[in-house]
């Protein structure tokens, strides 16, 4: 532990240098385990706490349980860069898709001003405009939300 305190930088360091003088002080090593992973709010460091515990009162190799624990950190790393880049296409894609209606506007107004006209003037063409704004807003929060994947 006094080793991980060394090498880490902020914020990390300084907890497990707090979790050694909780040791150092009498606490038992899973309490002062248990109170690092209340102080610190990390899934993969809960992972950590839970199998020195465990290690600790049924024994084993601590170096392959660390290892492993390494293994499944690494894979959940590149688990989340592979959704984010999946995620980065669904984003573009909605962005473009909200983006082209007011494109197709702003061109139909220089080449065809008549059709624009008629889209503004008319109360049908009002209430069409209206409908295609509430589905295109419909539409941005469909896409938010499939583009939005928790790990």
């Amino acid at each position: 532990m006094k080793l991980a305190a060394d090498e880490f930088d902020d914020p990390l360091g300084p907890e497990f240098e707090a979790t050694l003088d909780e040791v150092n002080f009498g606490v038992s090593v899973p309490d002062a385990l248990k109170n690092l992973s209340s102080r610190v709010d990390c899934p993969d460091l809960r992972y950590f706490v839970v199998s020195v515990i465990i290690q600790r009162e049924t024994g084993g190799n601590l170096a392959e349980i660390i290892e492993s624990i390494a293994h499944l950190i690494r894979e959940r790393f590149k688990l989340k860069g592979r959704i984010r880049v999946l995620a980065a296409e669904g984003k573009l894609s909605a962005m473009t898709l909200v983006a082209l209606p007011f494109f197709v506007f702003i061109a139909l107004r220089f080449i065809s001003p008549d059709y624009i006209n008629a889209l503004v003037a008319d109360p049908m063409g009002k209430a069409m405009a209206i409908a295609g704004a509430f589905l295109m807003i419909i539409g941005i929060f469909v896409m938010k939300r499939m583009t939005q994947i928790k790990v």
